[in-house]
C-alpha cells in the first residue's frame, strides 16, 4: 500500500509532524514501512514557456529554444520530437540533479549553447507504464498556462513523498487511504478532516434494473451518468494515481480508480449504451466464455460470479470487466458499479484465471458494505465536476447493511493479556481514536471496516498496540521447568560447532525446489515416499518440497562460481519431506566443498575424498559415534564412481559422500566439488554406551609403524577393524597415514602404512611391543594374506 504524504495530510490535521516522525510511528504501532522516499528526487527544476522554438542549423533532430524561466530567458538546445512554441514545459536550470545524480551543465551541443534542459517525466524517474505514449517518447507540456519560474515539481504535484506499508494479511482496511488516515489519526492523537463534498441532486435519466440471483453478492448499487465528457484527469488526481502506483487513463477511469485508492471500494464503469438497461448478477453456468479488458476469452466454472446484461456476462465479478461493454474516448452515458463480492469466490476465480489486480485484492481481503453507498455518492460528485456527467438514481439489489460486531471487556481481562494494568479512562480514550464506539461499561462496537476484530483478544490487542508495545513491561516467561536444550538440539548445535569450527560456513536455504531437484541423489531417499506438491506454488522453481538438500547446496555453489567465487565449504541441516500414507519429515546434514578449501587455521588444502572424509570422520569422533566408510552398495548417478562412499553407523547406512560425477558437474559448469549428505534421525536415535571411568596410565604411550603390502581391493577400514580387534595388544589408536602403488609393488597390490598407538600401564619394552606388532601383523596375514613391505 503506497501513502502520499499530501494527500494523507489532506484527511488527517499533521501539521508540524516531519515524514521521519510518521514513518517511525507507523512501523512502531501500525505497521512495517517498506520505505519512504520522494516521488521524484530532483532539485531546481522549473516551469518555462517556450518563446521561441527553431531547428538546429547542424542537426536534423535538435531545436534551438528560447525559454522563458521567469527571471530570464534561456536557450536551451533539446531533442524532444514534440517540442513547440507556446508551450509550458518543465525546465531543469544549470545546476540541477535529476534521479541518478545526473547533473545538468552549462554546454554545447553542435556547436550551439545550452543552458539547461526540458524534461521528460521519464527524466523525472516516473516510470513509463504510468505514462502514455505521447509523454513516453517527448517532453511533458502542460496542458493549460502555469506561473512561469514557480516550482514544477509543485505545479505537477509531485514535490512530495511517498510511504509503501508492508500490510499483514489481516489489514485490508489498510487497504485505502481513508483506513491509513484513521491509524495515522489514532497513532498521532490528530482530528481527521471531514471530506468535503456536495451532496448530487439525482435525476430520472432512463431505466436501470438490477436483480441480484446470488448470495455471492452481498450488495450491487447501479448508477446511470449521461453525457458524460471523456477527458485528460486533472494534475492532482494524476500525481495521486501515480504515487498510488495506478497509471492514469481518462476522467472516467481514473476517479473509479481514485475511489479505490480512497476508500478501498473498487468501482466498475460500464458503456451503458453497450450495456443496455438490466444488470443481473448470478453464478457463471458451466463451459459460459467471456472476453475480458486484456482481449482474452476466458472459460468460467459454475464457482465464479458474473455480471450479465440479462442473458450474456459483461464483467468477472470482483475480477476484470468484459470488453464487450468497455468505456471509450466516445462513450457518452454510463453506468457505475458498487458492489461487495463474497472474498473467497473473488480470490478462487482471480487466482484460477491469473487475474489478480487492486480491485481483486481488495475484495478477497473483505470490503465495507456500510461504506459502499458513500463511495458511489463521492464518485458521483467527482463525475458530475470533473466530467460535466449528469447523474441519475441509484438501484440496488442486497443487504441493507452489515451490523457490527459488540465485545464486552474488562480492566481485569486486559491487564491478563497484556500484564500492565491500564486504566478504564485510558482504554476508553484509545478505542474511541481507533473510531470505535465504547460505553462506561466497557462495550465496544466495531466498526465494520475492521473485520479482523472479532474476539476479546482482537481488540485487546488493539489497545495494546495503541498503548505502547515499548511501555510494557520486560518480563521473564514463569515456568516450572528448567530451560535445558533437548538430545536432538544438544546434537543438533554440537554438529554445528564441529563443523564450523572446521572451517565450514552454514547456510539455510529454500525448503521449496522444482521437481527436477527431487529426482537428483536418489540414494538418500531411499526410506521416502512420494513428492510433496504445492497446490498454488509462486514458480516453477518452488513446486516441491524438498527431499534432498545437496541440489539446494549446489546451487549455491553454482551462484558463487558465476562470481568468480570458486573455494567453498558450506553446510546445511534442514529437514526434507515426502508423503506415503501420511506426510512425513526427517533431518538432514549436507556438506559440499570445492577447489582450495581453508580450515579453522587458515591453512589452504585441496579438496579431495579424502579432505571430507576426514571431516565426516572428525564431526562423528566429536559426537562419541563410530561410523564405517564403505563402496557404495548402489549407484549414484550424480557421484563419481570411483571416488564415492557410503556412511554406515551400527551396520546401517545413513548416507553418502563424493565427488560429483565429471558429467553431472559439466552439465553445472562445476569442477572439484565434494559432497555429502546424512540422514540426522538415525544419528538422533544412536544409543550411547554406559560410560566407564579408565585410570590414566602413569607411563608414557609408545608409538610403532607398520607398512605392509594387501591386495588392493582390501578396504583400510577393514585393517583397522582388524587390528582393533585383536585381543591384548593394548592398542589405544590406529592411523592409517599413506597409501601407495607404484612400481615398488605389484600392479594388483598396494602398500599401507600404519601407526600405531600402545598404552598400558606397565614400562612397554621394545621385547613386548614387537611380540605385540607380531600379534597384529598375524592377524592382518592371516585375514588379508597381508605381506611385510620390505
Amino acid at each position: 500500500m503506497k501513502v502520499k504524504l499530501e494527500w494523507l495530510k489532506e484527511l488527517v490535521d499533521l501539521e508540524g509532524i516531519e515524514v521521519e516522525e510518521i514513518v517511525n510511528k507507523l512501523s512502531l504501532y501500525a505497521t512495517e514501512v517498506e520505505y519512504a522516499s520522494k516521488i521524484v528526487d530532483a532539485t531546481n527544476l522549473v516551469v518555462g514557456y517556450v518563446k521561441e522554438c527553431k531547428k538546429h542549423e547542424n542537426s536534423d533532430r535538435l531545436s534551438v529554444c528560447q525559454v522563458d524561466v521567469g527571471e530570464e530567458t534561456l536557450q536551451i538546445v533539446c531533442g524532444a520530437p514534440n517540442v513547440k512554441q507556446g508551450q509550458y514545459v518543465i525546465v531543469a536550470l544549470p545546476g540541477a540533479t535529476l534521479p541518478g545524480g545526473f547533473k545538468i551543465k552549462k554546454a554545447k551541443l553542435r556547436g550551439v549553447e545550452s543552458n539547461g534542459m526540458i524534461c521528460s517525466l521519464l527524466e523525472l524517474g516516473i516510470e513509463k507504464k504510468f505514462l502514455d505514449e505521447e509523454n513516453q517518447t517527448g517532453i511533458y507540456t502542460f496542458n493549460e498556462p502555469v506561473k512561469v519560474g514557480t516550482d514544477a515539481l509543485q505545479a505537477l504535484n509531485l514535490a512530495d513523498h511517498v510511504i509503501e506499508l508492508d500490510l499483514t494479511p489481516n489489514r485490508g482496511d489498510l487497504l485505502s487511504m481513508l483506513g491509513v488516515a484513521i491509524e495515522v489519526s489514532a497513532i498521532f492523537n490528530r482530528p481527521l478532516n471531514p471530506l468535503a463534498f456536495d451532496v448530487i441532486k439525482e435525476e430520472n435519466l432512463g431505466k436501470l434494473e438490477v436483480i441480484n440471483e446470488t448470495d455471492n453478492c452481498l450488495g450491487y448499487y447501479g448508477r446511470v451518468f449521461r453525457d458524460v465528457e471523456i477527458k485528460p484527469s486533472p494534475r492532482w488526481l494524476i500525481s495521486r494515481l501515480i504515487a498510488f502506483g495506478i497509471r492514469p487513463i481518462n476522467n472516467c477511469v481514473d476517479i473509479t480508480n481514485y475511489i479505490l485508492a480512497l476508500f478501498g471500494q473498487p468501482l466498475h464503469a460500464f458503456d451503458y449504451d453497450k450495456l443496455g438497461s438490466k444488470i443481473l448478477i448470478r453464478m457463471a453456468n458451466e463451459g459460459e466464455e467471456i472476453t475480458t479488458l486484456d482481449d482474452v476469452k476466458r472459460t468460467l466454472t459454475k464457482d465464479d460470479i458474473v455480471i450479465t446484461d440479462g442473458i450474456k456476462p459483461v464483467a468477472l465479478a470482483g475480477v476484470m470487466g468484459g470488453l464487450d461493454t468497455e468505456i471509450s474516448d466516445y462513450t457518452k452515458n454510463i453506468v457505475l458499479e458498487a458492489a461487495v463480492f463474497n472474498s473467497k469466490c473473488v480470490r478462487n476465480t482471480s487466482t484460477r484465471l491469473g487475474l489478480r489486480s487492486d480491485s481483486s485484492i481488495r475484495f478477497e481481503k473483505g470490503v465495507d458494505l456500510n461504506r459502499t453507498k458513500i463511495a458511489l455518492d463521492y464518485a458521483s460528485y467527482l463525475l458530475k465536476k470533473y466530467a460535466s456527467a449528469k447523474v441519475g438514481k441509484a438501484c440496488y439489489a442486497g443487504i441493507e447493511k452489515l451490523d457490527p460486531v459488540t465485545i464486552k471487556i474488562t480492566e481485569a481481562e486486559v491487564e491478563k493479556v497484556l500484564g500492565i494494568k491500564i486504566n478504564k479512562t485510558e482504554i476508553i480514550e484509545i478505542l474511541k481514536r481507533l473510531k470505535f464506539s465504547v460505553t462506561n461499561n466497557l462495550e465496544v462496537t466495531v466498526p465494520t471496516r475492521r473485520n479482523d476484530i472479532t474476539i476479546k483478544e482482537d481488540l485487546i490487542e488493539e489497545i495494546g498496540r495503541l498503548y505502547g508495545y515499548e511501555r510494557l513491561p520486560l518480563t521473564l516467561p514463569k515456568s516450572a521447568s528448567i530451560g535445558a536444550l533437548t538430545h536432538d538440539q544438544a546434537l543438533r548445535r554440537k554438529m554445528i560447532d564441529t563443523l564450523v569450527g572446521l572451517g565450514l560456513n552454514e547456510n539455510i536455504t529454500y525448503s521449496l525446489v522444482s521437481k527436477e531437484s527431487n529426482e537428483l541423489f536418489k540414494l538418500i531417499q531411499s526410506n521416502q515416499g512420494y513428492d510433496v506438491e504445492l497446490l498454488m506454488p509462486l514458480s516453477q522453481d518452488r513446486t516441491h518440497l524438498r527431499k534432498t538438500l545437496l541440489p539446494s547446496l549446489i546451487d549455491c555453489i553454482k551462484y558463487s562460481y558465476n562470481r568468480k567465487m570458486k573455494d567453498i565449504g558450506i553446510f546445511e541441516i534442514g529437514r526434507v519431506y515426502s508423503k506415503n500414507k501420511e506426510y512425513y519429515e526427517e533431518e538432514h546434514l549436507a556438506i559440499a566443498i570445492a577447489n582450495d578449501y581453508v580450515n579453522s587455521l587458515n591453512h589452504q588444502i585441496k579438496v579431495d575424498f579424502y579432505l571430507l572424509k576426514g571431516i565426516v570422520e572428525e564431526l562423528f569422533n566429536k559426537l562419541d559415534m563410530e561410523i564405517e566408510i564403505l563402496p557404495l552398495t548402489e549407484k549414484v548417478d550424480e557421484l563419481h564412481p570411483g571416488r564415492s562412499a557410503e556412511i554406515t553407523l551400527n551396520g546401517k547406512r545413513i548416507g553418502f559422500l563424493g565427488a560429483l560425477h565429471p558429467k553431472f558437474a559439466k552439465e553445472n559448469d562445476l569442477d572439484d566439488v565434494y559432497v555429502l549428505e546424512i540422514i540426522l534421525n538415525s544419528v538422533y536415535e544412536y544409543k550411547y554406551s554406559e560410560f566407564k571411568f579408565n585410570p590414566i596410565p602413569k607411563v608414557p604411550s609408545v608409538e610403532r609403524d607398520l607398512a605392509i603390502v594387501v591386495k588392493r581391493d582390501v578396504l583400510a577400514g577393514e585393517i583397522v577393524k582388524v587390528i582393533k580387534n585383536v585381543k591384548n595388544t593394548n592398542v589405544k589408536e590406529v592411523n592409517i597415514f599413506d597409501v601407495y602403488t607404484g612400481d615398488k609393488v605389484a600392479n594388483d597390490e598396494k602398500s599401507i602404512a600404519i601407526n600405531l598407538v600402545f598404552e598400558t600401564f606397565e614400562t612397554l619394552t621394545d621385547e613386548v611391543i614387537n611380540e605385540k606388532v607380531d600379534k597384529i601383523f598375524k592377524a592382518l596375514h592371516q585375514e588379508f594374506n597381508a605381506e611385510l613391505r620390505a
